[in-house]
């Protein structure tokens, strides 16, 4: 990440340039989207900006940074079934497409194996067949052991785990397979 200092009357603040427009600069301390320039009062009129509203403070986007870093990597997931050898038969590009119609829906993708369900299905009192498992009998242990509202899609990985359709959040809490 290179960085550029600021010039100017008395600035020597330091400023990230990692996702600037295309090496344009817009002066030190401005907003290339718009808003104020975090309390610069010759540029707003004397008065400050309100917290997080363009001001560069990240705290006002963290939670969607972090929806949008969910979806990545749940795509990274459905791209990574599209190339390299697959050593247990891949998914279907209808199949890829309807776990991207379930992101671009607000769930995430997660992967768990089948030592895993195997696991979940005992504690569930659920058949698995560990040896021959199936993604119709992967979702009926996950719904049994998160909730059927959980549990969205399931299919088969080219390494032979499973992915999982879910929703991001389970109870008001941030949802994520145990390990």
């Amino acid at each position: 990440m290179s960085s550029t200092f600021g010039r100017g009357r008395g600035t020597s603040r330091q400023r990230s340039t990692y996702g600037a427009y295309s090496g344009f600069s817009f002066g030190p301390g401005s907003n290339p989207w718009g808003g104020s320039d975090g309390g610069n009062s010759r540029r707003t009129g004397g008065r400050k900006a309100s917290k997080g509203a363009g001001t560069g403070n990240t705290s006002a986007y963290k939670n969607c940074s972090a929806a949008f870093e969910k979806k990545i990597d749940s795509f990274k997931t459905l791209y990574a079934q599209t190339c390299g050898p697959a050593g247990q038969g891949r998914p279907t590009p209808t199949t890829l497409n309807s776990f991207a119609n379930w992101i671009n829906k607000g769930a995430i993708i997660q992967t768990c194996s089948p030592a895993q369900i195997s696991r979940w299905a005992r504690a569930t009192r659920k058949n698995f067949n560990s040896r021959n498992p199936s993604p119709t009998a992967c979702k009926s242990v996950l719904c049994a052991k998160f909730g059927r509202s959980a549990i969205k899609a399931v299919a088969r990985t080219k390494t032979g785990t499973f992915m999982v359709a879910t929703t991001p959040t389970l109870n008001g809490r941030s949802f994520c397979f145990p390990h």
